[in-house]
């Protein structure tokens, strides 16, 4: 039977709800009131359209319900509710970066993710709010062959709100702690026969627990929907977004004393400002129904950002900094930036199904062109050695004891990194899972790619041109031993880019993945929980370390690896008790000796990499109860992540720590709602991430927040 693409498009409005019992990354609410559309097949982009069962690999889905009962509003925070994913440096809080199954990309830019299958986080466009997303997608593992260009450990992909052709709305006030405020609203409805929109909008601001810090970000993402004919829809989407950070690496905890001082001290400077982030980003997809076998999905979007600012955190050099010899005067470097990028990414493909003989086919086969433009002004002030100053009077140091602010000029940064760099990717994908039996799957697939990458260092007076083919392949084997119980076996590969070029001023070779998988998926209880078991062991190439033969310049000669298992359990439990449940067993280690770049320390083969726990699990349990005949749902959950590596070539480790949170939610009439939300529910002080002994994040302590929300 066809479905027009407006049924369609209808029935994702409940999709988390309605795929609770097919998927093991949903997180179901047995919620009476909402009636539960049965969709049986639902023509994904750019992925393809499976069952969890009949896939290699391992996917998580952090659904909007998920979301919203924990309270997060920011991606790296979501992101915290998959075990397979644990934070890196973020660089002062600038944008969210992340290492998945162990393995990071360049710790120098912003991880990336996709948006609804496109590349759209390689700009800096600042942490990524959720106000405007339905679910966060985790694909674990490479997934060159299909999208490309990524990060070495897996994909995340961000699947957007969609317009709805009934009219339905909604605005919400969060007020919270340390005088947050959070104000958000969401619109959409059908304006023709054949047209709809959404208006998604948010604003927040308020005070930080960290010092002279404060809050200010606000954005609006807009989509509009065109059905041309039962067959053909277009949609277009607009992001624009603007944030005001404060520049902050945190404390300071020498030789592993994380009590030096206290974790609400900021030991910037508050008269650099905030540093300031903002995006522009055009999505526009096209989806055609060729029959109800075969579709086109295309589409092209353009994404541009930029960053500027000027912060002051401390000197990393032992050479430079003082602090190390009298023990409380801290050197700092002040830094100034200006960072633009334009992306612009088309993306064409056909999937559907066809038979040879007896043998049935999956078809997804694509072809895509991405380009991505960076200018970088970075300038920086750095005191001199101590060796040719011993007095060392600097006008940028501060007190870690008794800091006293703005009691000297400012330093003039002056320029260090004034580069422009553009990289192209043209590339064509195919993948293909054949049924062979009833019970058994293969998919085989791959993408040969067009690399070419230009670099104008206006510092060096150096051009650079590197040209190359890549070819990234996958397979997969499924065999399904029941209808809710399967075996898969995974391979794949995966690369990306890496920025700069070496001593002789040629582009560095990109940075590779392989990894093998296997594991297994099954569903208990009348399919009503979804569990996954997965063990993997992956390899990454060609990191950009130190060259130790050309003193100030880099070369891509660093490996590493990772092994790990992971389960995840997702559903409903006896009782109505919905679960999510995410743990990670991960060792990831140093391959081949190097030197660091950005510390200039040695790295030898079996160190750990940064901030990597062994172990990591999340855990959220929810159930909604009948009060005075009105539905009230509580919830309590907790983080809990193992100790790590918290500067390379050190003894230096994060302590371990359990975070955990509660919520209950009460539905005050059809349309009223009231929240509670507790984070750090027993104010535990911990350490997410850091980069040295110096540049330490503190974690937030206890915040409580109360959410008004109406919808119409």
């Amino acid at each position: 039977m066809h479905v027009s693409l407006r049924s369609f498009q209808l029935c994702t409005i409940h999709l988390a709800v309605a795929l609770s019992l097919c998927s093991t990354g949903s997180y179901a609410q047995n919620d009476p009131s909402i009636e539960t559309i049965e969709v049986t097949a639902k023509r994904q982009a750019y992925r393809g359209n499976f069952d969890a069962l009949k896939t290699p690999e391992a996917v998580s889905e952090i659904n909007q319900q998920l979301i919203a009962n924990t309270g997060v509003t920011g991606l790296t925070q979501a992101l915290d509710l998959s075990a397979s994913v644990s934070r890196q440096n973020s660089l002062g809080g600038l944008w969210d970066s992340f290492a998945i199954r162990g393995f990071f990309g360049d710790e120098n830019v912003p991880s990336g993710y996709l948006v609804n299958g496109f590349n759209a986080g390689r700009g800096f466009s600042g942490p990524r709010d959720l106000s405007g997303i339905e679910r966060v997608e985790v694909l674990k593992g490479p997934k060159a062959a299909l999208y490309g260009r990524g990060e070495p450990g897996g994909t995340i992909n961000l699947i957007t709100k969609q317009p709805t052709f009934e009219q339905q709305g909604s605005i919400a006030l969060e007020l919270g702690s340390r005088d947050k405020r959070r104000f958000e609203a969401d619109f959409s409805g059908g304006l023709t026969e054949q047209t709809a929109a959404r208006v998604i909008g948010f604003y927040e601001t308020g005070d930080s627990f960290r010092d002279t810090i404060d809050i200010n970000k606000k954005g609006v993402m807009a989509s509009v929907l065109f059905e041309q004919s039962t067959r053909s829809v277009w949609q277009y989407e607009l992001e624009a977004a603007r944030q005001e950070i404060p520049f902050d690496r945190g404390i300071l905890a020498l030789g592993g004393d994380f009590d030096m001082m206290p974790i609400e001290r900021f030991l910037g400077e508050p008269g650099d400002g905030p540093t300031t982030t903002e995006v522009l980003g055009h999505q526009l997809q096209w989806q055609y129904e060729l029959s109800n076998d075969w579709a086109v999905n295309s589409g092209l979007s353009y994404r541009s950002t930029q960053l500027t600012g000027t912060s002051s955190d401390a000197e990393v050099s032992p050479s430079r900094q003082k602090l190390y010899y009298n023990g409380r005067t801290l050197t700092r470097q002040r830094r100034q930036r200006d960072y633009d990028t334009d992306q612009f990414v088309i993306r064409s493909e056909l999937a559907g199904k066809f038979d040879t003989g007896t043998i049935a086919h999956e078809l997804i086969v694509g072809i895509d062109y991405d380009l991505f433009d960076y200018d970088r002004d970075y300038r920086v002030y750095r005191a001199p050695a101590l060796s040719t100053n011993p007095s060392n009077e600097m006008l940028h140091a501060i007190d870690i004891y008794q800091p006293v602010y703005g009691q000297h000029a400012l330093p003039t940064p002056v320029p260090a990194i004034v580069r422009v760099q553009k990289q192209i990717a043209t590339g064509l994908y195919l993948q293909d899972q054949m049924h062979l039996t009833d019970n058994l799957h293969v998919r085989v697939g791959g993408r040969i790619d067009r690399l070419k990458q230009t670099l104008d260092d206006q510092i060096r007076n150096v051009s650079a041109e590197q040209s190359e083919s890549h070819f990234s392949p996958q397979a997969g084997v499924v065999y399904q031993l029941s209808d809710s119980w399967s075996l898969y076996s995974s391979y794949g590969e995966g690369y990306r880019l890496n920025f700069g070029t070496d001593a002789t001023g040629q582009g560095f070779k990109p940075n590779e993945t392989t990894s093998g998988e296997i594991g297994t998926k099954f569903n208990l209880l009348d399919n009503n929980l979804g569990v996954t078991v997965a063990y993997f062991d992956s390899t990454q190439k060609n990191i950009i370390v130190a060259d130790a033969a050309n003193p100030g310049f880099h070369t891509a000669i660093g490996q590493a690896s990772s092994t790990g298992v992971e389960l995840d359990i997702t559903g409903q439990l006896p009782g109505g008790l919905d679960l999510w449940f995410s743990y990670a067993y991960i060792e990831a280690q140093v391959d081949k000796d190097a030197r660091d770049t950005g510390l200039g320390v040695a790295l030898k083969k079996g160190d750990e990499l940064l901030n990597i726990p062994q172990n990591s699990a999340s855990v959220q349990i929810s159930k909604q109860l009948p009060v005075f005949e009105r539905p009230l749902t509580v919830g309590v959950g907790a983080n809990y992540v193992d100790e790590r590596l918290g500067q390379r070539g050190s003894d230096f480790y994060l302590p371990a720590y359990t975070v955990a949170n509660m919520f209950a939610k009460y539905d005050v009439t059809q349309q009223f709602e009231v929240k509670l939300q507790v984070h750090n529910l027993f104010d535990r002080t911990y350490f997410p991430n850091s980069y040295t002994q110096i540049w330490v994040q503190p974690g937030e302590p206890r915040s409580v927040d109360i959410t008004l929300s109406y919808t119409f």
